[in-house]
């Protein structure tokens, strides 16, 4: 059966199931834009801006058609918009509007989840408030992998994601994605960036296809909708006659011809050429009669009513002033009294009934499309009937009384403009960020080519490569730098390109001071970020410090040694106790976490000031309970490292525990606490 969706935004649809929060996922769209990335993406990780800014973790990929402006790396905290690799892509425009999400639970990473969401509307703000459009959902729990008897629901359900796990690992190749993928050259900053990532396919990877099974899911990376059409619908809807079909669409074809138009004409004929439609079946459009292309023209009108096919407006309630942007076919059989829709089916999806969007594939100026055909059970055909089923006005917009029977009330509209190339890669997918007491610096990732672009400094001025090939910056982390082609002028577009520090953390925000209870609280909650009420706006950060009001403050509050060392006491106790439960799949993004907040707590560069000002500062200022520690001579921290304090997945000498001991040392070194006698644990590695 066909369930209504409720009526919920799209953003909704980002919601997680209870007791998980949004882990990893990929949006395609023609088109996306801030205000509507940054509403999903809270939905979909319960997490407001600051926390996410704080962060510095991509939680969604983005690929939109390379026409579309770039969504700059850090507006959209946890959204990587990423480019396009050529300008040459099999296909004319990437229309596909689908999303592949992951769920997980904190506590158990083997209860996760995925959800699959097909739309025809776009990623944006308009669409939510200015479209008629329609979203199709599918969700599938790990648990759902595990039945031992099989379910003829569940396993569609696993062959409609293989189906959009495959449509994506194409996709991604037209994408510079290699800031979420993991290579061998990848540092481990860029491991910890991509983990996530890393984790989504793994779950993509259990799931096995079924050549016994179609797809719901279509999409057009090899065929041209049309082509696909009639055999989707005889798997899922069966291969009955129909003797009704409508096509609804926001776009229609736009050159004026003769007769009846070419592209809902092929469709009509496909099916009757398959069985699937009787050759008197009734055929209806429903459009909208502002921007309906060649449909406003008096001779292709005249051929429609010859034919006579209906033309009808969209359902709308009443004072809903929204146009229709979706696309969907709809055919059933109707037979005598009956209200019921005999045998219906339904497709929607991003392919507007165009050449480009329906006849045509990629490779001979076709759109690259996606969407979903399945079959309708469940419907009747009118509003305010005594039946129990469910009126097809009711899921999609079509209104039987809205008849248009004049073309003078239709006009064709201006038709699509000309789109230029706006967002193409650079030769590097990102920079690194390369703090140092003095000056900082920009470098290369390894395995990638800077030698191709000029990389632009804060007042956008070329940065010159000093003899270690990085790049000075003078100036504190930022989110992003520019480049541009070395072989082409300032006028030339520039890329921006997200900066990576080293605790892995992408386009985020500086690196601030910290005290106890904000540690604790910070790994307490790992892997989300608490919330500090998201007062600061997209600009907001807080004041330098002063750094001679800091020293004052410092003498004047220094803790006494027994304090000293209750409150460390206090904040490994804390450390162990979450150190212990988390999952091996997010063991190194823990380790940097805990790198980075001990961090805090330590050495930080001063902030403010140029490079020769931080130079003559000495550029670092250190945490009160840390100055306080140096003069006992003691390293709070390296019974970390000890069996009780390791989850049972680390062992002495693996991979895991190396990370975590490179983490401690940075800190160690940080704190200036490493030729220091660490603290009596009482324990010892036979545990």
């Amino acid at each position: 059966m066909i369930h209504p969706h409720l009526p919920i935004s799209l953003v909704e649809h980002a919601g997680p199931p209870e007791g998980m929060t949004g882990h990893a996922g990929w949006i395609c769209g023609f088109s996306a834009d801030a205000d509507f990335m940054e509403a999903f993406v809270e939905r979909f990780t319960g997490q407001g801006r600051s926390a996410r800014a704080d962060l510095g973790r991509t939680f969604i990929g983005l690929c939109l058609d390379r026409s579309q402006a770039q969504i700059p790396p850090g507006e959209v905290p946890g959204v990587l918009h990423l480019p396009a690799r050529d300008d040459s892509p099999p296909y004319r425009l990437m229309h596909a509007k689908v999303a592949l999400l992951a769920f997980r639970s904190a506590a158990d990473d083997k209860d996760w989840a995925l959800r699959l969401l097909v739309t025809t509307g776009n990623w944006t703000r308009q669409t939510t408030e200015d479209s008629i459009d329609l979203v199709w959902r599918l969700d599938l729990a790990a648990q759902d992998l595990l039945a031992r008897e099989p379910v003829d629901a569940l396993e569609q359900c696993r062959v409609d994601i293989v189906a959009a796990r495959d449509f994506w690992r194409g996709l991604r190749q037209h994408y510079q994605s290699r800031l979420l993928e993991v290579d061998a050259k990848a540092e481990k900053a860029q491991k910890t960036q991509a983990a996530a990532f890393l984790e989504l396919e793994h779950w993509l990877s259990r799931l096995k296809g079924n050549t016994v099974v179609t797809p719901r899911f279509i999409h057009t990376q090899q065929q041209a909708l049309i082509n696909q059409l009639a055999h989707r619908v005889k798997a899922h809807a069966g291969s009955q006659r129909r003797n009704n079909l409508v096509l609804g669409s926001g776009f229609w074809e736009g050159e004026p011809i003769t007769g009846l138009p070419k592209v809902p004409s092929k469709i009509a004929k496909a099916l009757v050429d398959a069985s699937l439609l009787t050759q008197s079946a009734k055929i209806t459009l429903v459009l909208e009669s502002q921007g309906c292309a060649a449909l406003a023209d008096k001779g292709v009108f005249d051929s429609i009513k010859a034919a006579k096919w209906t033309l009808l407006h969209p359902f709308k309630v009443e004072g809903d002033v929204r146009r229709l942007h979706a696309k969907f076919l709809f055919s059933a059989n109707r037979q005598g009294d009956s209200e019921n829709c005999a045998s219906a089916w339904v497709y929607l999806g991003s392919g507007n009934l165009t050449p480009a969007g329906f006849l045509n594939p990629p490779n001979r100026g076709g759109n690259l499309e996606a969407g979903v055909i399945m079959a309708a059970d469940g419907l009747c055909w009118k509003l305010g009937t005594k039946s129990p089923l469910l009126p097809v006005a009711k899921v999609l917009p079509i209104d039987w009384n809205a008849d248009i029977s004049d073309v003078s009330v239709l006009s064709s509209g201006d038709g699509p403009p000309e789109r230029d190339p706006l967002f193409m890669a650079a030769s590097v997918s990102h920079m690194l960020w390369v703090p140092e007491d003095t000056f900082n610096f920009l470098s290369v990732p390894e395995g990638e080519d800077a030698t191709r672009i000029v990389i632009l400094g804060p007042n956008n001025e070329a940065l010159i490569e000093d003899a270690c090939g990085r790049f000075p910056w003078d100036g504190e982390q930022p989110a992003y730098v520019g480049t541009r082609p070395i072989d082409q002028d300032d006028s030339a577009s520039v890329v921006l390109v997200p900066v990576l520090d080293r605790y892995g953390r992408l386009a985020a925000r500086r690196l601030d001071p910290i005290d106890l209870e904000q540690a604790i609280e910070l790994l307490a909650g790992f892997p989300a970020v608490p919330e500090e009420g998201d007062t600061r706006g997209a600009e907001d950060t807080p004041a330098p410090p002063d750094t001679n009001i800091l020293a004052a403050a410092s003498r004047r509050s220094m803790p006494d040694a027994r304090y000293a060392i209750r409150r460390t006491m206090q904040l490994i106790e804390a450390i162990a106790q979450r150190q212990t439960m988390v999952p091996g799949a997010d063991w190194t993004r823990w380790t940097q976490r805990l790198q980075c907040v001990l961090t805090q707590l330590g050495s930080l560069p001063q902030h403010g000031g140029n490079g020769e000002e931080r130079a003559a500062s000495k550029g670092m200022t250190r945490g009160i309970l840390v100055e306080a520690l140096l003069p006992l001579e003691i390293n709070p921290l390296s019974c970390l490292r000890e069996r009780p304090f390791l989850p049972d997945h680390v062992k002495r000498g693996s991979t895991e525990f190396l990370a975590l001991d490179e983490a401690l040392r940075a800190v160690e070194a940080n704190w200036g606490v490493t030729e220091f006698v660490g603290l009596e644990c009482g324990v010892s590695d036979a545990g």
